[in-house]
């Protein structure tokens, strides 16, 4: 039987074709992927206790779909809702908290190792984001999901401030240092503007409802305190403010009852 001969030019431009081929890009990953951009380290916990992670450098993933910790470099992809970095053996799969918040969770030297990592730049567009229903016990959103940036203010010095938490009242008094967050928490990373001020701003993906009432918690490597409680307006716009601001996580508490 004869075989059928194959044309060497349609070879040859079957194979250039294939070299032509777009390469791998973020978007293709779909809307639960993690935003390309640099993340920081934001909270670093070993076996329940906090540890340092000031130093950790960032994890950067590219939008051609490859990444760099350090000195490595490979491939991120997304599978089953996990982020997997090919060059990556001792983190395994990642879990993606949101468009610009990771955690990994491994075992190193007998030890449980949980790093959470946020890319504060990571803001990335898409379609307006309703606010869902309010629901029948009236502990629903009452508003629009905005942004807010705040200024705190202490009145004495503080210092090494790594993240910072907004959680719903609801759940404040439940809250730990480094616990997963509650529903309708954010996180992000705070930056010591002076000796007693702390600013902190969320993004478009990462939003808080309107009309409600927050606590916010600033992170350390081994503690994380309530410091300001945020009686969010019923706005539609990002909001602003400056807080006075305490180290009494016991009084913000209290008072964030009232």
């Amino acid at each position: 039987m004869n075989r059928p001969t194959v044309n060497p030019l349609v070879s040859t431009v079957m194979m250039f074709g294939l070299l032509l081929v777009p390469p791998y890009t973020a978007a293709r990953q779909g809307a639960d992927a993690p935003a390309p951009g640099t993340y920081r380290c934001s909270s670093y916990n070993v076996s329940g206790s906090g540890g340092s992670c000031r130093n950790m450098q960032p994890l950067k993933l590219n939008v051609d779909g490859s990444y760099q910790h350090s000195s490595t470099r490979g491939r991120w992809s997304v599978r089953g809702g996990k982020l997997l970095l090919s060059e990556s053996k001792l983190w395994g799969a990642g879990e993606i908290l949101g468009r610009d918040t990771l955690r990994f969770e491994y075992d190193y030297r007998d030890r449980r190792h949980v790093v959470t990592w946020v890319c504060q730049g990571c803001a990335v567009a898409g379609p307006p984001r309703l606010p869902a229903p309010a629901t029948a016990d009236g502990s629903g959103p009452t508003g629009a999901p905005i942004g807010v940036s705040l200024i705190l203010r202490f009145d004495r010095a503080i210092g090494g401030v790594s993240s910072f938490v907004i959680v719903p009242v609801a759940h404040a008094r439940g809250y730990t240092h480094n616990a997963p967050l509650p529903r309708g928490a954010v996180q992000g990373l705070a930056r010591e503007t002076g000796p007693t001020t702390v600013a902190l701003t969320t993004n478009r993906d990462n939003r808080l409802v309107s009309g409600r009432r927050y606590v916010v918690f600033l992170s350390w490597p081994r503690e994380t305190i309530p410091v300001a409680v945020l009686d969010l307006p019923a706005v539609a716009e990002d909001y602003s403010a400056t807080l006075a601001a305490t180290l009494d996580g016991a009084g913000v508490l209290a008072r964030s009852a009232r």
